[in-house]
């Protein structure tokens, strides 16, 4: 039940990170309402991509300089990710956790949520596990819990929706 509340948590700071207003830096007219010119917003915009771009590509050639983020997690996939746990189709690691209770890894997909269930359960039940007493919680298009076990095993795996961005975030726990 705490993987749980941990990852409700994880993917709630995830979603209200990325809400907010994104103009900032405007008024209700659309005008500029702070005190630095256009000129100098656009060199602090330059500046802002030209280091995003140092930063990514030093992450493609494999500079691990950033070994966490702010809440703790650490990037790509475990090295103890359990090999009978499908990774999500067409997806992207954004990091993983580590507690006394398990690990949680957080994942992007392009994919629908529906369909992500539909694989996690045929996967699932082909690599031994069943579905654990909580078993599926509130699955939607919107997103969903869905919890199996396998001996002495736990598995979780959470999914949610972003309409404005497209994307279905998942959250994977097991220990």
């Amino acid at each position: 039940m705490k993987i749980i509340l941990i990852t409700f948590f994880f993917i709630s700071s995830i979603i209200i990170s990325g809400c907010g207003n994104k103009d900032e830096n405007s008024g209700k007219d659309g005008k500029e309402s702070g005190n630095k010119t256009s000129e100098t917003q656009n060199n602090d915009l330059t500046q802002k991509t030209e280091e995003q771009i140092k930063e990514d590509a030093n992450k493609e050639a494999g500079d691990e300089t950033k070994t966490e983020n702010e809440l703790g997690m650490k990037p790509g996939l475990p090295s103890d990710f359990p090999k009978d746990i499908p990774q999500p189709k067409d997806s992207k690691v954004l990091g993983s956790l580590t507690t006394s209770e398990g690990t949680v890894v957080t994942f992007e997909s392009n994919t629908k949520v529906l369909e992500i269930v539909e694989f996690y359960k045929e996967e699932m039940k082909k690599s031994g596990y069943t579905l654990s007493e909580e078993g599926e919680s509130l699955v939607t298009d919107k997103g969903g819990l869905i919890n199996w076990t396998k001996d002495s095993k736990t598995a979780g795996l959470m999914l949610g929706y972003d309409k404005d961005k497209n994307i279905t975030s998942l959250v994977i726990t097991y220990n």
